[in-house]
């Protein structure tokens, strides 16, 4: 026997090496692909709570124009509450609002409108602010959306 006879590959061992190359590469990809299935749902969820909370701010807000600027009507239109003189609306995850953040069912969203000084201009302007989950744990946490609005001042 020849040294060339001992070394030559059989095509069975050739075809399992391929196998074997085929299905590194293919799990690679199938890895990379359930990756980005993951992220792309936490980008939707993600944009439904942001256009939720462009929903529910806008109506806050033409509550607040349509109260005058007072805060108790509002919580009266609203079913919010008046905490040291800033409303609070507390929402679950399916965005629904929960009465306050007593109720034992967990809160994911705040929004809350807080009164400015009044202007020389004759409107009663406040921040409206929703923050996400972290603001529950973290009181610096950046809130999901902010606002500044006015509305005209009413006689009570």
């Amino acid at each position: 026997m020849s040294m060339r006879e001992r070394i030559k590959p059989t095509r069975s061992g050739l075809f399992a090496i391929e196998l074997l190359i085929s299905i590194g590469v293919f799990s690679l990809c199938a890895a990379i692909c359930v990756g980005l299935f993951v992220r792309s749902e936490v980008i939707s969820q993600t944009s439904a709570d942001l256009s939720r909370a462009v929903s529910e701010a806008r109506s806050a807000a033409e509550c607040y124009k349509a109260a005058g600027g007072n805060l108790e009507k509002m919580a009266d239109l609203t079913g919010g509450t008046l905490e040291n003189g800033t409303l609070r609306l507390y929402y679950d995850q399916d965005w629904q609002k929960v009465g306050d953040c007593g109720t034992g069912v967990e809160l994911l969203f705040l929004l809350e409108l807080i009164p400015e000084l009044p202007a020389e201009t004759g409107l009663a302007a406040a921040r409206l602010e929703i923050s996400g989950p972290a603001a529950a744990e973290d009181l610096l946490a950046e809130p999901i959306l902010s606002w500044e609005i006015a509305a005209l001042e009413v006689a009570s």
